[in-house]
């Protein structure tokens, strides 16, 4: 949405499409495919692994993924952590990895890209920053707007 000027409205229209695509559920879009593979063979895994892993950009060029860290006091090597970087590796033929971790009360983005796919990540980054700030000013002026917009 884009075109949408409000960022609590782009919100929305993004978490509803989001919430269509959950409920359709595994067995619609790139989803299926898993659920299929439950019922090839091993040959038919053997023969046909090599060419649907060549036909998954096919699928899908973009992954986003969340894993929530727990606010207990995590140690690395005795060290207490005290930043975090998320990072998702991309797969063959993947354009865009979208991490995203929270972490003591903070959420955390790292951006990995194909370089030519996506030759002006740093603009996408800009637009990550912007679009996050937008809505945290919508949440400090607009609270009651807001509410039940980030709900998980």
């Amino acid at each position: 949405p884009v075109g949408e000027p409000d960022p609590v409205t782009r919100l929305r229209t993004v978490r509803a499409a989001m919430d269509r695509n959950k409920d359709a559920g595994p067995n619609r879009g790139a989803g299926a495919v898993a659920l299929l593979a439950d019922h090839v063979p091993p040959l038919g895994h053997r023969i046909g692994g090599p060419v649907v892993a060549q036909a998954a950009r096919l699928l899908f060029d973009i992954l986003v993924t969340s894993v929530p860290l727990p606010s207990l006091g995590l140690k690395l090597g005795g060290c207490p952590l005290a930043a975090v970087y998320p990072f998702a590796p991309l797969a063959q033929g993947q354009a865009l990895a979208v991490a995203v971790s929270t972490f003591r009360g903070r959420v955390h983005f790292g951006l990995v890209a194909d370089a030519v796919a996506v030759p002006d990540l740093d603009v996408l980054a800009r637009s990550v920053r912007e679009e996050l700030a937008g809505l945290v000013e919508a949440c400090v002026n607009r609270p009651r707007l807001v509410e039940g917009s980030f709900a998980t």
